[in-house]
């Protein structure tokens, strides 16, 4: 967990089992989308909505940050580590918010999510 949850809302999500690595899910909390996401080192929540446009980003693909040492040596870090924006490909890592061009100053929020019981619970 990130933070101090005392007063924030606990919303169960789904069962542990329920998804894989690379699966989404969407959840209401009053009036706010929130993307659930599972990785392969666990479970990561942001806001359903990036801030270029409010495409949901339910739509977006997760996948890595190509980098570069040369010209012939591109790879992937972080796979599965970045949604991307489904109209326009803005780009956010799930675990800080931070997006990939502009980290000071272009975040999206993200939500504690911890695993209880087998249950996955987000706090907002």
């Amino acid at each position: 967990m990130k933070a101090d949850v005392k007063n924030l809302e606990r919303n169960v999500v789904c069962q542990k089992d329920d998804m894989k690595p690379g699966d989404k899910k969407v959840i209401q909390v009053r009036r706010m989308s929130i993307l659930v996401i599972r990785k392969e080192d666990g479970f990561y929540a942001v806001r359903n909505a990036c801030p270029h446009q409010g495409a949901g980003f339910e739509k977006g693909v997760l996948r890595g940050v190509a980098t570069a040492t040369d010209i012939k040596e591109v790879s992937y870090e972080k796979q599965g580590g970045y949604i991307y924006c489904p109209w326009h490909h803005w780009s956010f890592d799930v675990e800080n918010g931070c997006s990939m061009h502009d980290p000071e100053n272009t975040k999206i929020k993200t939500f504690n999510v911890s695993v209880e019981n087998d249950e996955v619970v987000v706090y907002a």
